[in-house]
């Protein structure tokens, strides 16, 4: 009986293989998705740069409008023009030396007036750009902003 008490100590005393290999399995899932997660946010991270680029590009348009008198010709009522090029330098993973590329956003206003009030113009902007998927497929993202203006 001493000596079967003694193999049932040792083999209790170890880590078999099976539970090495379900241990290092459930590590591996484990791993696995964390490598999922940071790839997802990777890709929205870059999202958000180019999100909040667009937002700045489409704030200094608006701005541009509203500085301008109320009598120029640029702020008259007009349908959505054509589109502006806007070259933007902004952070991209995966980009040459220094981590930058170019993103282009293209930027398209109209200008409309209240049918209540022809001192009030309403001034829509849009802003425009393609930015590639996980799956490397082409998606086109969009940026729109509004504001009003009124002649004092």
């Amino acid at each position: 009986m001493a000596v079967m008490a003694g193999a049932e100590r040792r083999r209790s005393s170890g880590i078999s293989l099976i539970e090495t290999t379900i241990a290092l399995l459930i590590l591996a899932v484990g791993l696995l998705a964390m490598l999922a997660v940071q790839v997802t946010a990777l890709q929205q991270g870059k999202w958000g740069r180019h999100t909040s680029e667009a937002a700045v590009v489409a704030r200094e348009r608006v701005e541009l409008i509203r500085r301008l008198p109320f009598t120029d010709p640029l702020v008259q009522p007009t349908a959505w023009t054509v589109p502006v090029a806007v070259n933007r330098t902004v952070q991209a993973t995966g980009a040459p030396v220094g981590g930058f590329v170019e993103q282009q956003f293209n930027v398209q206003w109209r200008i409309t007036t209240a049918a209540f009030d022809p001192n009030l113009r309403t001034v829509d902007v849009r802003v425009v750009w393609n930015e590639n998927d996980r799956q490397g497929a082409v998606a086109q993202r969009r940026y729109a902003m509004s504001t009003s203006i009124y002649n004092n």
